[in-house]
């Protein structure tokens, strides 16, 4: 049923998409986004009532899902009207199962380009949601409890006004989980139990008080263990809970949360995996997901592989959600960072931007020095050239395998520099072919993949 499939996704979504990156090397004009989606053009119309610009209270025309052009644009209290009046219509023609109230998402999907609302217009959504179902259904406990859990995950522990709503959520849906026990109520089923817990362990995780994070903790294993008991792909919720209680484990300890190792990696993998089988690569969750992955693949100098998934990002983004899109922007914006290739030169403390091989790759053209988390200004930068055997590979670079003679065979393999060997100063390559086990290679045989050729069969 799509509510228990929605429940399953805000288990899923609970990181930001766009974590820090300690290598942020690229001018300060390449990271922005634009906003002109989101802005309604000289004679854009709400689709709806068909006026122009604001409403009568003021409110202006808003649009944040993937309509393009003029189209999408509407008022708020529109939005509102529609989503209600196209709910009650559904109940007044017998429709009464939980399934079809939600599962035609009035209140979470634009029924023009039919991708989720975002930002602002997902959090009132659900606001007003909450509020129809309060008063029209309240004594329907699992409506109830369903649009209490869609309002709870868009609140923001860290604002006073949410934390206080979200404390009141907390205790409702605490209390309508005892009452349907207490009663027997059949639609309470182990799955809704455990989403329950889990919301309301990720809202006290927000908040981030030691008291509020051992609470997080409690409810986040109690929402665990329900999904390892369910089995099959709710075992990989499981897992992605298990990186949630990792991260508090770590704030509560005053560790600072990894973003690089391999186990941060396979939560997200399963976050990843599963929200590709509910809603598919189209949907604007899996591609969030989707770009922090990549993220966290780069950090981790699985630098081959992120460029391979926000490639593919790019592409639906492109199509689904239109190039002026902020998650294209996003991923766009990800994918130049990747696409950046940086060296140490010699005895420079400061790494260079490699730009070509030159003189059959006897020489390497840089440009830098590249400043430390700060935009780099093209202006102060130098660009001359080096001979090779002076660059030394930053973590993560893509490099091929030449000139190799007791292993000839891995001439021209790809992968990442994912280690250096101070014993035998020596470069740890893992390859991207994964039948291929990880190769110590000289500096000498190497050369930096400036572009990556297409994918082989590698699965």
């Amino acid at each position: 049923c799509t509510c228990l499939c929605q429940v399953k996704i805000n288990c899923l979504l609970s990181e930001d998409p766009t974590p820090d990156d300690p290598r942020n090397i690229m001018s300060s004009a390449s990271q922005s986004t634009s906003a002109a989606s989101l802005t309604p053009p000289d004679g854009a119309s709400c689709w709806l009532c068909l006026e122009e610009g604001p409403d009568d209270s003021g409110a202006p025309l808003v649009r944040d899902c993937s309509c393009r052009g003029h189209s999408g644009f509407a008022h708020l209290a529109c939005l509102v009207q529609y989503a209600e009046s196209k709910s009650m219509d559904l109940t007044e023609r017998g429709a009464h199962m939980v399934s079809h109230i939600f599962e035609e998402k009035f209140f979470q999907q634009c029924p023009n380009c039919k991708q989720s609302f975002q930002g602002d217009i997902s959090y009132d959504m659900t606001k007003a949601q909450l509020a129809f179902i309060e008063r029209e259904f309240k004594d329907v406990d699992r409506w109830n409890l369903i649009a209490l859990l869609q309002r709870i995950v868009v609140l923001d522990g860290g604002k006073e006004e949410d934390r206080i709503e979200g404390e009141e959520i907390s205790a409702k849906m605490l209390s309508l989980i005892d009452e349907m026990k207490k009663n027997g109520d059949p639609q309470l089923d182990a799955f809704m139990l455990a989403s329950v817990y889990h919301d309301i362990g990720r809202f006290n995780y927000d908040i981030g008080t030691n008291q509020r994070l051992e609470r997080a903790k409690r409810y986040l294993e109690i929402s665990r263990d329900v999904f390892v008991s369910l089995g099959g792909c709710d075992s990989d919720i499981a897992v992605a809970i298990e990186g949630n209680i990792a991260n508090v484990e770590a704030r509560l300890s005053g560790v600072s949360i990894p973003n690089e190792k391999e186990s941060d990696l396979s939560s997200i993998r399963a976050r990843y995996n599963c929200l590709l089988q509910a809603v598919g690569q189209n949907d604007i969750r899996t591609m969030e997901m989707g770009t922090l992955l990549a993220s966290k693949l780069f950090n981790a100098y699985h630098t081959i592989e992120a460029s391979r998934l926000l490639d593919r990002l790019v592409i639906i983004s492109r199509r689904v959600h239109g190039s002026d899109h902020k998650q294209t922007k996003i991923a766009e914006s990800w994918r130049q960072r990747l696409q950046l290739r940086c060296a140490f030169i010699g005895s420079e403390q400061q790494p260079y931007q490699a730009l070509r091989y030159e003189d059959d790759g006897d020489s390497c053209i840089v440009q830098g020095p590249v400043p430390k988390n700060v935009p780099r200004n093209d202006d102060d930068c130098q660009t001359f050239s080096v001979p090779s055997v002076e660059i030394s590979f930053l973590l993560g670079t893509p490099v091929m395998l030449h000139g190799l003679k007791k292993a000839a065979h891995l001439n021209g393999e790809i992968g990442d520099v994912r280690e250096y060997c101070t014993l035998s100063g020596r470069c740890v390559v893992h390859l991207e072919d994964k039948d291929l086990k990880p190769v110590k290679v000289k500096n000498e045989n190497l050369r930096i993949v400036f572009d990556l050729p297409d994918p082989k069969n590698l699965d």
